[in-house]
């Protein structure tokens, strides 16, 4: 099954990617790329892409962005690569989270597509509320 859909909330709660794509700083108060801002009247938008039996959840765009970025490579690199300097060790890196039925090369080849496609369609201004497509 194929869904793309938008929620929203009151107060930002965190995707889990949140924590690697917007880097706190050593005050932890500010966040480097900056953390989403709420909608006008919606509030905080939650970005879910279901693809064949797994919901990706995304905070922010720049979230989904960098999914399809490392999801799309075909040899995914080591979660111990993508953790360096981070403080947190590479087991709690989103990456190795994922279930291992996401990470096969062929399941990823079509969801990089498929989150391709519902990233165009986050980005198309002309579409307003929640945005579902089956």
């Amino acid at each position: 099954m194929k869904k793309i859909r938008v929620t929203y909330t009151d107060t930002f709660a965190p995707a889990p990617m949140t924590f690697w794509v917007h880097r706190p700083s050593e005050d932890r108060r500010v966040f480097e790329p900056p953390l989403p801002k709420p909608v006008p009247g919606q509030g905080f938008a939650r970005y879910h892409v279901e693809f064949d039996g797994f919901e990706f959840v995304f905070a922010s765009l720049l979230e989904l962005r960098t999914c399809i970025e490392v999801l799309g490579q075909r040899l995914l690199p080591t979660t111990r690569a993508l953790s360096v300097g981070t403080g947190s060790g590479p087991n709690s890196h989103w990456l190795s989270r994922l279930p291992s039925s996401v990470k096969p090369w062929r399941y990823r080849q079509r969801a990089v597509r498929f989150l391709a496609e519902a990233l165009d369609q986050f980005n198309d201004p002309t579409l307003k509320g929640p945005r579902q497509h089956a």
